[in-house]
């Protein structure tokens, strides 16, 4: 194990560095994932590092869970970043339930499996998720953007670590959308860009 973290986190530190080039379908891109993300079907990743990518399709009463949260329009940004959280949830339930992830649990080095995430895998799978649900206007108030990246030295934290990203439209302000906080199906984490820059973490870890 020892032996392999320096080859772990030279993937992530490069991963992450990639990240921040382009918008998010550039980014989908370069993981080899189709930039016109359909609600067909889409890529989900696993495996660390979107080892593995599997193609998912959800049925007309899967999506009909994550269409009823945002049934009604959200009167702020803020409203409408809770519902976002819920959403990613309610995605990551229903495709590990699909994918076998639903055993992933939350962190990086708790457990190491072929259907275990890292950060690379929970922030590519929650910017495909983002994509959808902007693809069917349910957002509003914010549009969807690449990962971002925080690093030991520059930034904060011992690991490099990456999370999916949104922009407020009216303010353009950045906020993370992390699922890697939570075992899978926990709503995600929304934070300021800025706050999460500075090695943010829930209280629980």
């Amino acid at each position: 194990m020892k032996r392999a973290l320096p080859l772990i986190l030279m993937t992530v530190i490069l991963s992450a560095c990639a990240a921040q080039k382009g918008g998010h379908k550039a980014y989908l891109e370069r993981r080899g994932i189709a930039p016109e993300t359909s609600i067909e079907e889409f890529a989900h990743c696993r495996g660390y590092g979107c080892k593995h990518i599997d193609q998912v399709s959800l049925s007309k009463s899967q999506w009909r869970e994550i269409d009823r949260i945002f049934r009604y329009t959200s009167k702020t940004p803020k409203a409408e970043r809770a519902k976002i959280a819920k959403a990613i949830g309610v995605f990551e339930t229903t495709v590990g339930d699909i994918t076998g992830t639903h055993v992933d649990q939350y962190g990086t080095f708790i457990k190491l499996g072929t259907y275990q995430q890292d950060c690379v895998d929970e922030s590519t799978n929650t910017t495909i998720y983002l994509d959808m649900l902007e693809s069917k206007g349910f957002l509003k108030h914010h549009g969807v953007s690449s990962p971002a990246v925080r690093l030991p030295i520059i930034n904060s934290g011992r690991w490099p670590h990456q999370a999916a990203t949104i922009i407020e439209n009216e303010t353009s302000a950045r906020f993370v959308v992390d699922s890697w906080f939570h075992n899978n199906g926990a709503p995600a984490e929304i934070v300021p860009l800025k706050t999460w820059k500075s090695g943010w973490k829930p209280e629980k870890n």
